[in-house]
């Protein structure tokens, strides 16, 4: 659960598979077929010739380079800066606050993540099934959302847990005075077999 947009990693995945796909076949062709070599030697050459072409035609002032390099430069930057932008996006979504609401016309409303985290934190810590816990909030759509991550005790039954998480839950929902979504993650324990189990309230 996170701010990034699904549809650009997945289209900026896809481009890079076909780019990889198409070097790989590419080396394959050259490896095997001779036709192949000398096609792309030729073109090889042609496309330095005109590269040299394009340099030697465009001078920089009374310097001996090109104004190209000056604009190849700033591409480079450009396209850096916007895959620097794309990675520090990644993994992003969690939310400072739980609650902001504008209940007045005087002010507003904001409770902080950090008190249902604690208040949770500590209720579900005072169980021994629990090996430990994490919750964590997450901005979906606009809303904030609790992901609760419990690690359970060995024999311990997923439905337990679910019923003790859901207990603490109703009371920091009595608490706050509205209903939180929540995502939960149970993992470990012998009757869960180690494995993840996710549900949504």
């Amino acid at each position: 659960m996170n701010n990034t947009n699904r549809a650009l990693n997945r289209c900026v995945l896809f481009v890079t598979g076909l780019v990889l796909l198409a070097v790989a076949a590419l080396l394959g062709l050259l490896l095997t077929q001779v036709t192949v070599q000398d096609a792309w030697g030729s073109v090889t050459d042609m496309a330095g010739a005109t590269a040299d072409g394009w340099l030697q035609a465009t001078p920089l002032r009374d310097t001996q380079n090109s104004w190209l390099w000056v604009v190849v430069l700033a591409l480079l930057l450009a396209v850096v800066g916007l895959l620097l932008s794309f990675i520090l996006r990644q993994g992003r979504g969690h939310s400072r606050h739980l609650i902001s609401e504008h209940t007045t016309n005087w002010g507003s409303t904001h409770i902080d993540s950090a008190v249902a985290e604690q208040a949770l934190q500590e209720a579900l810590g005072k169980h021994p099934e629990f090996l430990s816990s994490r919750i964590s909030t997450y901005r979906v759509a606009r809303e904030a959302v609790l992901k609760v991550s419990v690690t359970c005790r060995r024999g311990t039954s997923p439905t337990d847990v679910v019923r003790i998480v859901e207990r603490a839950l109703t009371a920091l929902d009595e608490l706050l005075g509205v209903p939180i979504p929540t995502l939960l993650q149970i993992s470990g324990g012998f009757r869960v077999r180690t494995s993840r189990t996710a549900r949504i309230r």
